[in-house]
């Protein structure tokens, strides 16, 4: 089927060639090329080497991504600069075709198939950074990307509907939404209250506190303090404050080798 789409201001005839196919494109020059299919774990490869950390945020280099995939798909290498806009395009599945219908609850819609999914325990992320992180002779660490991300999917698709394909394999708007999917799920719990604390200004710390001392007392998650309404914090708060200032004062811990638990310890008061 021949279409014309516009991307990032430039004109492409493409050619979709059935829903496992490749892309077809017409170059300016007459060269028609293929790309091909770009699964998730081709997308995961390629954002280990072309996202790049920078302070707290993260740089994408979208010439190099758009040239993997050209590479990757044969496309001679004076096409480049002309097709990295579609090569783009067709990585994120913008040429796919959502299913219809809704999704079964606890079920999600990931482009043409529905996911179960789960959050991963802090355990099993701190295991995931753990793997993910390299460090060399020089003192010089390399974070892998793709390990991290491969790891969390694999933690957190718990099920695929069609089951015939795993996730690696996905591709189109399919790959692009399942990942997109699983890494909101994983980082939803973020709130600006919590990009506040990182400041670390003296108010803020005050603050951090407050947080803290509340989740210490009544057993709850940062996110349950912050959604309870303000006047039942502060009534939380004077409860603390009257029940706290009546407590006694904790006995001394004693040191050395008096705090040994086989220690016995005689004391000698003079009269």
């Amino acid at each position: 089927m021949r279409r014309e789409v516009v991307v990032d201001g430039h004109r492409f005839h493409i050619h979709l060639e059935g829903e496992e196919g490749p892309l077809g494109v017409e170059s300016s020059t007459g060269a028609y090329v293929h790309l091909a299919r770009w699964r998730l774990e081709d997308h995961l490869w390629a954002l280990d080497r072309f996202v790049r950390f920078a302070g707290r945020g993260m740089e994408f280099d979208h010439d190099g991504f758009s040239r993997a995939l050209l590479r990757r798909s044969g496309v001679p290498e004076e096409l480049f600069e002309e097709l990295a806009p579609i090569a783009l395009w067709w990585a994120v599945g913008a040429g796919s075709v959502e299913a219809p219908g809704s999704s079964p609850e606890g079920w999600v819609r990931t482009g043409a198939v529905q996911a179960w999914l789960r959050s991963w325990t802090f355990a099993e992320r701190s295991k995931a950074l753990e793997a993910s992180l390299t460090l060399y002779s020089d003192g010089v660490r390399h974070f892998s990307l793709e390990r991290y991300l491969s790891t969390m999917l694999t933690t957190c698709v718990v099920a695929l509907e069609p089951s015939d394909r795993p996730w690696r394999e996905l591709d189109g708007a399919s790959a692009t939404a399942l990942l997109d999917a699983v890494v909101t799920l994983n980082t939803s719990g973020d709130c600006e209250e919590d990009r506040l604390l990182e400041e670390g200004n003296p108010g803020i710390r005050a603050l951090a506190r407050t947080l803290l001392r509340l989740c210490r007392a009544l057993g709850w998650t940062p996110s349950r303090v912050w959604a309870t309404p303000a006047s039942e914090i502060h009534r939380l708060l004077a409860l603390l404050d009257a029940v706290e200032a009546d407590a006694p004062p904790a006995a001394p811990h004693p040191e050395g080798l008096a705090a040994h638990p086989d220690a016995v310890v005689i004391q000698v008061e003079e009269r």
